[in-house]
């Protein structure tokens, strides 16, 4: 291999685990599968969440991955080896009751643990790694930052975790890690506008939005439309950010059309069965492997993002919009970041707007049989997940230069 190639070390928002599970549909693992195909990498190691022994016995969690070939097999952590030149790291520790006190905080802790850090470094030894770059994802991972004898230090920030629901507890730690972060990094990418303002000192920060691999999608066939047969869908995660509200108003004004609700619940439980219970025009079709998706998405023909507007939602930028777009779908949505891609995409400026614009949507499906190639024409290729991989690396590789 070239000297001067590029040894890229993840640590990725989820990791390998995660990806194998659900299957490659997040942004880190949209990445990762674009970095294993440029030639301007050498070697590609992924650094996975160590699992502690509390996870194991209480969440029976396996710690190791189960994929690839087994290189290095010591007590405590485990490489294996997936493609040519592409690795991960698996960990596991005998951490029990610090676990349970800490919580989420204890990701910050595992990564300053001195074991899992020479674990990294020998790791990197025994690959042969060179011009090492630190691509960090996760926020709780800073840790690890100039122990690593890295060259650079590349942030990309997915979402602003300061606003999410289930992090705010740990507001003043992640406070404190991402002012480390401003004033560390060598460059930051950044999924939204609101995220490049965030980290607006750091004069290396870049915006560079979420994309699809188009060629998954599939256009289905042209069809008759009858206004009481055309569904209407929404895919993500069902968390506090979905506005559950505006979706009954929209599932009473449309009786007679069908509301599909894909994606894992939780949270608001409560409003979801309420939901189910009082009308039979919603369905909650829980989670689906990420292979899946375009077929899921093609049993509807108008798609939704019925997203409360929050400083979480705006540091956000969805991927499904660029999913349903690259379906054909036209897209209902509240004010959610990076929707001005697309003249496909009807943002609404409240829930009136909102229910006006799906008539819309439904007069435009009747009226042109050509719709959905048009939707799917209308998303420019410089948002895919290719040319973002690619500008990514170009940014990394003229910062190093």
């Amino acid at each position: 291999m070239d000297k001067n190639l590029l040894d890229l070390i993840i640590l990725p928002f989820h990791d390998y685990k995660k990806w194998k599970e659900e299957g490659f549909r997040t942004r880190d693992a949209h990445l990762f599968e674009h970095f294993v195909k440029e030639k301007k990498l050498n070697k590609i190691l992924v650094v996975n969440r160590p699992v502690s022994l509390a996870e194991r016995i209480l969440k029976r969690k396996r710690w190791k991955t189960g994929l690839g070939e087994v290189i290095l097999d010591k007590k405590y952590y485990r490489l294996c080896k997936v493609k040519e030149n592409t690795y991960y790291i698996d960990f596991k520790s005998k951490d029990f009751f610090s676990v349970l006190l800490l919580k989420k905080k204890w990701w910050n802790r595992i990564f300053n643990n001195k074991k899992i850090i020479d674990a990294i470094n020998e790791t990197i030894q025994y690959l042969n790694m060179k011009n090492k770059i630190i691509l960090l994802q996760n926020p709780m991972a800073i840790g690890v930052i100039d122990k690593l004898n890295e060259k650079k230090f590349v942030f990309d920030a997915i979402d602003n975790w300061l606003y999410h629901p289930q992090m705010k507890q740990y507001s003043k730690l992640l406070s404190e890690n991402y002012k480390f972060i401003e004033k560390s990094a060598d460059i930051i990418f950044t999924v939204s506008e609101s995220l490049q303002q965030f980290f607006r000192t750091n004069k290396n920060t870049y915006w560079l939005p979420n994309g699809v691999d188009k060629e998954r999608f599939i256009v289905k066939n042209e069809k008759e439309f009858k206004s009481n047969d055309i569904k209407i869908g929404y895919v993500g995660k069902i968390q506090d950010r979905v506005d559950f509200d505006l979706i009954e108003q929209c599932v009473k004004k449309y009786e007679s059309n069908e509301f599909l609700i894909v994606g894992p619940i939780y949270s608001q439980r409560e409003k979801v069965k309420y939901l189910k219970k009082k009308y039979k025009n919603i369905q909650f079709l829980g989670d689906i492997p990420y292979e899946r998706l375009p077929e899921v998405i093609n049993k509807f023909d108008i798609a939704i993002i019925p997203h409360k507007i929050n400083e979480f939602t705006e540091s956000m930028n969805p991927l499904k919009i660029y999913e349903f777009l690259a379906a054909g779908k036209q897209i209902i949505t509240t004010k959610v970041a990076g929707i001005n891609i697309s003249e496909y995409v009807y943002q609404a400026s409240d829930d009136k707007d909102f229910i006006q614009l799906i008539d819309k949507s439904i007069r435009k499906l009747q009226e042109d049989k050509n719709l959905a190639i048009k939707v799917k024409n209308s998303l420019d290729e410089k948002y895919t997940w290719k040319n973002i991989s690619n500008k990514m690396l170009n940014i990394i590789e003229e910062e190093i230069c």
